[in-house]
């Protein structure tokens, strides 16, 4: 939970300057997609694969021997802060609870792989072995509706974004 805390606090520090670019970024890049007729989604989309992999993988490795968890987590802070910024700097292009996710995956940083398995329905939250993720999911969501909502959503095993 150390490293996770101190993910918040570089995210904090770094939405200082993430949230006013969000606006120019997802605006322009969303037009641009736009004029692409979507094709520029898929580099984007490629790119968020890239980051996400070692993401994945060192949580993984992390769930496989616990007391990995506190080195790798804090070795992995700075390339979970670009992946963070990355995905708040895309536009969503009318899937936010997709965004979401993908942000939380990246917030729930070293439990990734846990969050990922609750997100792909193969590991309930309120599963005994996911006591950590659990605190670590409620505390990220406490008091931000649209993660709270798309938590609640993966938890009921209904599908992201139904409008899009």
């Amino acid at each position: 939970m150390l490293a996770n805390r101190i993910l918040h606090g570089v995210l904090f520090v770094t939405s200082i300057v993430v949230i006013p670019l969000q606006f120019v970024t997802t605006l322009l890049l969303g037009w641009l997609v736009s004029l692409t007729f979507g094709l520029l989604l898929l580099p984007m989309s490629l790119i968020w694969i890239l980051l996400s992999f070692p993401i994945l993988g060192a949580s993984w490795l992390c769930s496989k021997i616990e007391w990995l968890r506190t080195p790798i987590g804090l070795v992995g802070i700075p390339w979970v802060v670009v992946a963070n910024t990355f995905v708040a700097l895309m536009p969503s292009m009318g899937e936010i609870e997709g965004r979401t996710s993908k942000l939380l995956l990246a917030e729930c940083w070293p439990y990734s792989w846990e969050w990922w398995m609750f997100r792909i329905g193969k590991a309930p939250l309120a599963a005994p072995e996911n006591v950590s993720l659990r605190k670590l999911v409620h505390r990220i969501t406490d008091g931000v509706p649209l993660m709270e909502r798309t938590v609640n959503r993966i938890a009921a095993g209904e599908s992201l974004d139904p409008n899009v």
